[in-house]
C-alpha cells in the first residue's frame, strides 16, 4: 500500500432469482461501487459508481428489480468491462491503495473475470494491488461476533442506520466505508 487512500470496493452482478443461469451464461458485474477514504483523517472522500455493460449474460428482470439496473441502463451509461477496470487503475489508484471488502469473493469474482474478459490476446487486467482488508473479518475480531453477519447487522450493531438504495455497488461501497470508520474509531489507539 504506497497510499493514505484506501477504495472500498462493492460489486453488482447479473442474477436470477433462483440462482441458475440460462446455458451460456454466467455471473458478471455490472457495477463496480468504489468509496474513497482518507486513512488519516479517518473521512469519507468520494463514492462512485461505473456501471458495465454485460457481454456474458444478460440482466433478467429480478436483477432489474433487485439493483435497479436494466439493460437500457446500462447499455445507455455503462463502459465495458475492460474500460472500468482501466479507470480503476488509472483515475482512482487501484494498485497503490488499500481495497477494503466485506467479502472476499468480490476480488475473486473480479480475477475471474478479468481473466475471462480478454480480448483473446491477453486478459483485462486486474485493477487492485495486493494489500487487502476484509471488513467481516475486522468486524469479527473487534467485536467478538462469531460469523459473518452482513452489511445490514454490522451496521446495526454499530448504531448506524443503511444509507442509499440496498444493492446498488456505490451505496453499498459507502455503508462499507461507514463500518470501517467505526471500526477504526472504536479500536484504534495511540502509541
Amino acid at each position: 500500500m504506497r497510499s493514505n487512500i484506501a477504495n472500498v470496493l462493492d460489486l453488482e452482478l447479473t442474477c436470477y432469482e433462483d440462482g441458475v443461469f440460462p446455458e451460456g451464461e454466467r455471473a458478471e458485474v455490472i457495477e463496480f461501487g468504489i468509496t474513497m477514504v482518507d486513512l488519516p483523517t479517518r473521512t469519507i472522500l468520494k463514492t462512485l459508481s461505473i456501471p458495465v455493460i454485460p457481454t456474458m449474460s444478460t440482466v433478467s428482470p429480478f436483477c432489474a428489480r433487485l439493483t435497479g439496473w436494466t439493460p437500457a441502463k446500462l447499455n445507455r451509461s455503462g463502459v465495458p468491462y475492460a474500460e472500468a477496470c482501466r479507470r480503476i487503475l488509472e483515475k482512482y489508484g487501484g494498485r497503490n491503495r488499500l481495497l477494503v471488502v466485506d467479502s472476499d469473493d468480490e476480488t475473486e469474482i473480479v480475477r475471474v473475470q478479468c481473466a475471462l474478459s480478454g480480448n483473446g490476446i491477453a486478459p483485462v487486467e486486474y485493477p487492485f494491488g495486493t494489500s487487502q482488508l476484509n471488513v467481516s473479518t475486522l468486524f469479527e475480531l473487534l467485536t467478538g461476533e462469531k460469523s459473518n453477519v452482513g452489511l445490514d447487522k454490522m451496521l446495526e450493531l454499530l448504531g448506524l442506520q443503511f444509507e442509499g438504495r440496498r444493492h446498488r455497488a456505490g451505496d453499498d461501497s459507502k455503508n462499507i466505508a461507514r463500518v470501517l470508520l467505526k471500526l477504526l474509531e472504536k479500536g484504534s489507539f495511540k502509541l
